[in-house]
């Protein structure tokens, strides 16, 4: 005989209790995630994991080429 499945009775809360996201500048947010990601870089050079920083450093660079190319 087949399994049935039924979908649960009460609501997601979850879902419900999410807070609302504060509205920001497309440029601001773009230039915090920069500046977080070298800083994760410097600390991954800091440690000797050369190929982390590297890619934190990429990231970076992905992300002033995002600003610029907004704001032009």
């Amino acid at each position: 005989m087949p399994r049935t499945y039924s979908t649960p009775s009460r609501p997601l809360l979850h879902r419900m209790a999410q807070p609302a996201r504060t509205e920001q500048a497309p440029l601001q947010g773009t230039r915090q995630h920069y500046e977080r990601a070298l800083r994760l870089g410097d600390a991954e050079a800091l440690a000797g994991h050369r190929i982390e920083a590297e890619r934190y450093y990429q990231l970076a660079e992905h992300y002033l080429g995002s600003g610029n190319g907004r704001a032009a």
